[in-house]
């Protein structure tokens, strides 16, 4: 829901509700504020200094996940609720779609692709998709305004789960060796950890309903994850970054990976503010000369990195961040 603390989430009965057939991921957290660069961070690795919610488009020679999985030959596909159209390119529409909420129009090596920007269609698409038996390995759903909370509250966005979510999981063509990620942008609150409510549903996770994972994950552990998931290599960007892309564990024990961190909810870093990149605005004024900056954000956790020997351990992903 976009956004909302945790705390508030997890107090939520429509919610709750799921966590009988669910991992709930207790320790995962957003990257910054506000919503627009954390999606893009979910997609290329990223959120290259963004701090807000405007119109951007990111060059052409900046990849994502797509450029990925397209190296496999994997599909993918982002299913947008109220999306005029496919491949629409526009700021919003009808106060209920945003472009902030869909970060693969933002790129544009995506959106300056026809082929690959005509994967981005209307939400309406994923019920002729599940129908003709054709999802994608890949999808990223995103509701509207309304249902994602964002000009609604939690509950009205809980309630809209709670119908759009069971029939999904009841569908054994859609279910069917996948992995399911339900997760919140951010928090509500920038003053407090950027920790959200997350969960892990599908039939991968048959053998652990109704339990938690505290490890420390954040946005980009949905991309490391899908990354470890198909042997796709990386993006070499915060997704190679050991302290922040922790690979999901169920997925990192079928993929044999053993470097995920030990880092503590107590423990886990402050991801609330700007790093410095080619979206930032310029500085209001320079920094005097023998100074140093100072930051309460994660600037000291951006330079690690990993590589992956995994083997594949699901036919497919269903992101959805509401």
């Amino acid at each position: 829901m976009d956004p909302q603390d945790y705390v508030k989430a997890a107090q939520d009965i429509n919610l709750t509700s799921f966590a009988d057939q669910a991992i709930l991921l207790d320790n995962y957290h957003g990257v910054t504020h506000p919503s627009e660069p954390n999606y893009i961070a979910v997609s290329g690795g990223d959120f290259f200094g963004l701090n807000d919610d405007s119109f951007h488009s990111i060059p052409e020679n900046y990849t994502t996940v797509v450029d990925l999985l397209e190296k496999k030959n994997l599909t993918w596909k982002a299913y947008q609720e109220d999306l005029p159209s496919a491949c629409f390119q526009g700021f919003e529409s009808d106060g209920l779609y945003f472009r902030k909420h869909n970060p693969f129009i933002i790129y544009d090596s995506i959106a300056n692709d026809p082929a690959r920007c005509n994967n981005i269609v209307p939400a309406t698409q994923l019920a002729t998709d599940l129908g003709n038996n054709d999802l994608p390995n890949y999808s990223f759903y995103t509701p509207n305004m309304i249902n994602d909370g964002h000009n609604t509250t939690v509950v009205d966005a809980s309630k809209w789960l709670k119908t759009f979510l069971p029939p999904l999981l009841a569908n054994k063509s859609f279910i069917n060796n996948t992995l399911v990620v339900i997760t919140f942008d951010e928090t509500e609150t920038y003053t407090v950890a950027n920790r959200v409510y997350t969960l892990l549903l599908g039939d991968v996770i048959a053998d652990l309903k109704n339990t938690t994972d505290s490890t420390f994950y954040t946005h980009y552990s949905i991309l490391s994850t899908v990354e470890a998931n198909w042997d796709l290599g990386n993006l070499g960007r915060q997704d190679t970054n050991m302290t922040v892309n922790n690979v999901f564990d169920v997925v990192a024990k079928a993929a044999n990976i053993t470097t995920n961190n030990n880092i503590t909810i107590a423990d886990a870093p402050f991801l609330n503010g700007t790093e410095p990149g080619f979206l930032a605005p310029p500085p209001a004024t320079s920094t005097p000369a023998g100074s140093k900056p100072t930051s309460t954000s994660a600037a000291s956790f951006l330079s690690s990195s990993k590589a992956f020997a995994v083997v594949a351990a699901l036919a497919g992903v269903f992101a959805g961040m509401i």
